[in-house]
């Protein structure tokens, strides 16, 4: 006789936000599974910093590498790579016990179209791989699918609750779509988890100005879910403003567009899980801007509160209908543009 898998009610809730950890938990054979990983982690942040073999831009480097670690990739901008050199050097006979690894050199002159164009060549071929945009998709999406298929056995029929917290970042950009595209994203019961991929997979070759199926729309299209000094700094950017003759570039953006339509991806294999698996009461909740490691703590609301909104649905179950999605304790639409004050 083969051994028999055991059922459990209870509730399975999927985040793609913030950090944490299964737990099972329970009296009376329930499931308690909070199945919890992190976008943000998913690759060190790069940052690049010119003229930075001295002065501010010098200390620039230095508390970036000290502050993040391993966290972070800093590229020490420099027109001699000798002088890099002497810069990282300075730096550890300054604080013996930080080892600076995570500081690299760029040679780059910033009064040099060949030498800047170069030095982005350089950046991009080192760090500005595939590998980031994969890895998020890999996290919001398919890590997404996977664990609802994976615990969907575990779970007693029409006593359960899956809840996958999502982002409003997914409306935004399904708004931002062409038609073509949004006709194929609304109509998610067509939407399998290859042909997620593949959709996922056009959207790579547009991004990185190959051949690709659809037209996309622009990163900027996403720009919003980014907290508000990461904008700035992109701002910063795309106008070539360049202060005291250095300045910072924070190379996300492969956050702000595989983040974006990742949500569109996990927003429409939800809604095509809660109408396969009836059986299960499945829905979304976007647990809004919260103050964690994520956003740089610059949300307005606090860890605690983003979790109540998270958790509303298994508390209010007469307000929630498998397939919704949830946000501020309230139904969310799957269509909705960008507010304007994201966009300024």
């Amino acid at each position: 006789m083969g051994a028999r898998r055991k059922k459990f009610g209870g509730s399975l809730a999927v985040t793609t936000r913030h950090l944490g950890a299964l737990r099972f938990a329970t009296p009376g054979k329930t499931l308690s599974l909070i199945c919890i990983s992190t976008f943000a982690l998913m690759a060190p942040q790069v940052y690049f910093v010119t003229g930075a073999n001295k002065g501010i831009g010098y200390e620039a480097v230095r508390i970036l590498a000290e502050k993040f670690g391993d966290q972070a990739i800093v590229l020490l901008g420099t027109r001699s790579l000798k002088n890099g050199e002497d810069a990282i050097a300075k730096m550890k006979q300054a604080n013996s016990s930080f080892d600076y690894a995570n500081v690299h050199l760029v040679e780059i002159d910033v009064s040099n179209k060949e030498s800047i164009q170069a030095a982005a060549d350089f950046v991009k071929a080192n760090h500005g791989s595939k590998e980031g945009y994969e890895m998020c998709f890999q996290v919001s999406v398919y890590g997404v699918y996977e664990t609802l298929a994976a615990f969907q056995p575990l779970l007693v029929p029409h006593q359960s609750t899956n809840i996958v917290v999502s982002s409003g970042a997914g409306v935004w950009v399904l708004a931002a779509l062409s038609p073509e595209l949004l006709a194929i994203f609304e109509n998610f019961n067509a939407l399998d988890i290859d042909t997620l991929h593949g959709l996922l997979d056009d959207w790579l070759d547009a991004y990185h100005k190959k051949p690709s199926k659809y037209s996309w729309p622009p990163l900027q299209a996403t720009i919003g879910s980014l907290p508000k000094p990461a904008q700035m700094i992109l701002c910063l950017i795309r106008t070539k403003i360049v202060l005291e003759k250095w300045f910072v570039l924070v190379l996300e953006g492969f956050h702000i567009g595989a983040y974006g339509f990742s949500k569109i991806a996990v927003l429409a294999l939800t809604r095509k899980w809660a109408v396969d698996h009836p059986e299960s009461k499945t829905m979304m909740v976007c647990p809004d801007y919260c103050a964690t490691y994520l956003s740089n703590h610059a949300g307005y609301l606090t860890a605690a509160q983003g979790a109540e909104n998270v958790i509303y649905p298994l508390f209010h179950p007469e307000a929630t209908e498998t397939g919704g999605f949830y946000r501020e304790c309230q139904p969310q639409a799957f269509y909705w543009p960008m507010p304007a004050e994201f966009q300024k």
